[in-house]
């Protein structure tokens, strides 16, 4: 059974869940500026992500969240500090971990199944199985009827839906995403939360999402990390223990919400780090 409302396809995010394999982080001491005489942007970044979590960083603009991001993906390396995904150290991006982005940045020359297969195609898989590969998922993102359209002829949340198939063609241990619902219409918005927090659930994807949409964090997330800025670091770490599906108007879902948008509040002001006995953020944590 569907863990949500969408059209993705029940049977095949079982099918696939059987076989996935999903990936733990580890973010050592990762610090960064970009050059000598700029400012940190980044300052002793500290976080454990376990493998099939998801977990949201939000913050304010210019706090450095998606300068993390990226340099979790390894399309950034930074100044100090590592990144490990199943212990191996990230030093360039790998079809193993896979980012979305504002933009779904799709060929428009190409049909959505050429868009969706292209990844593949690039790894030398054979026609046979890139066929099959992008039949299974068009069918999971309710994009089959769409497999020979051109992508200018889709609607916003429609070419999401194929980057994310796109992204999920590698069979990726870790999905990073960079706001990608941030421009599409409320309804739209809401399915495509519900629909990647699915896969990623039933299939044990490991999820970690940059926003600034507090709500959006408390129904995709199992954690959520709250980063400040001037320098950019972890402040706080709230729980969200919710079970799926998540509705905004539960109580539980509200008192989330408040907790959060109190840490968030917090970062009005751009005070030291507060000190966490034995804690991995450097800060007194709301997780307690």
């Amino acid at each position: 059974m569907n863990l949500f409302f969408g059209p993705i396809n029940a049977r095949l995010i079982a099918q696939e869940g059987e076989n996935s394999v999903s990936g733990s982080i580890s973010v050592d001491y990762v610090s960064h500026q970009f050059s000598k005489t700029a400012d940190a942007v980044l300052v002793d970044i500290n976080l454990n992500v376990k493998a099939g979590e998801l977990v949201s960083l939000i913050g304010r603009s210019g706090c450095g969240k998606s300068t993390l991001l990226h340099i979790i993906s390894g399309l950034l390396m930074p100044a100090s500090g590592c990144v490990r995904i199943d212990g191996k150290t990230v030093t360039r991006p790998s079809a193993k971990w896979n980012m979305m982005f504002q933009k779904a940045s799709l060929f428009p020359w190409m049909s959505v199944r050429q868009n969706v297969g292209l990844g593949l195609k690039f790894a030398r898989v054979s026609k046979k199985q890139i066929s099959e590969r992008t039949d299974e998922l068009l069918e999971l993102v309710g994009l089959t009827d769409k497999a020979q359209d051109n992508i200018q002829s889709l609607s916003g949340g429609q070419q999401q839906r194929v980057a994310l198939a796109r992204s999920l063609a590698t069979s990726p241990t870790v999905l990073l995403l960079d706001e990608p619902f941030s421009a599409l219409d409320t309804f739209t918005r809401s399915a495509l939360q519900q629909d990647v927090a699915a896969i990623c659930k039933t299939k044990g994807i490991t999820l970690v999402l940059v926003t600034h949409d507090i709500d959006e964090a408390v129904l995709m997330s199992d954690r959520v990390f709250v980063m400040d800025q001037n320098p950019g670091r972890v402040i706080d770490e709230i729980p969200v223990d919710l079970g799926w599906p998540r509705k905004h108007m539960d109580q539980d879902f509200q008192r989330i919400r408040k907790k959060l948008l109190l840490a968030f509040k917090g970062t009005e002001k751009t005070e030291p780090p507060r000190a966490l006995d034995g804690g991995r953020h450097g800060v007194e944590s709301s997780a307690a």
